[in-house]
C-alpha cells in the first residue's frame, strides 16, 4: 500500500463525523467500490456497522493524499 497522508480538510472533516484511521485505512485498501469524483479525483466507498463512507484522495508522487471524508446516505 502507498503511504497515506491526510490534508488538514480531512482530518477537520474525520473528527466532526467521528470517522478513524483505521476506516479510512480499510476503505482505501478494500473498498466495497471505486469510482472517480469531481476533478478526476479518486473515490473509495466502503461500508461499516455505523453506515457507508465515501474517501476522496488523489494518487500523487508515489503516496495516497485523502482529501475528505464523508459519511453517505444508502
Amino acid at each position: 500500500m502507498f503511504e497515506t497522508v491526510y490534508t488538514a480538510h480531512a482530518r477537520q472533516r474525520m473528527a466532526l463525523r467521528k470517522i478513524t484511521d483505521e476506516m479510512v485505512r480499510l476503505t482505501l485498501e478494500m473498498p466495497d467500490e471505486r469510482g472517480t469524483g469531481y476533478r478526476h479525483r479518486s473515490l473509495a466507498h466502503r461500508r461499516f456497522p455505523e453506515g457507508r463512507i465515501k474517501v476522496v484522495y488523489a494518487e500523487e508522487q508515489g503516496r495516497i493524499v485523502v482529501i475528505t471524508v464523508m459519511w453517505e446516505e444508502d
